[in-house]
């Protein structure tokens, strides 16, 4: 049987230096689709929950014989936009730092 490891390092062969053992393009394939399909699944849990909670706050203001909304206060408006503001980064981040991860560990 003759091995890379029989032949003297000046005679190996470059293919088997440089490739990949078979099937490693397939599981990269797979981590991506994986990837792809966790976030696609959160955003649209995340809007379905967003549309649902809208349409019962609606039906809810609507049994109520539509009264006018109580005026926000300065703080509460600072509150949502902080709140926004770190969600939106988080929905940025959190798939940012996975295909780094993955990148990185490639």
């Amino acid at each position: 049987m003759n091995t890379t490891a029989d032949q003297p390092a000046g005679r190996r062969s470059r293919s088997s230096a440089t490739t990949r053992p078979s099937g490693g393009s397939a599981i990269d394939t797979l981590i991506l689709f994986a990837l792809f399909t966790a976030i696609l699944i959160s955003v649209v849990v995340l809007i379905g929950r967003l549309l649902v909670r809208r349409r019962a706050q609606r039906e809810e203001w609507e049994a109520n014989g539509r009264p006018e909304p109580v005026p926000r206060t300065a703080e509460e408006k600072e509150r949502d936009r902080r709140i926004a503001i770190t969600w939106g980064c988080l929905v940025i981040a959190v798939p940012v730092v996975l295909i780094l991860l993955y990148t990185v560990t490639r």
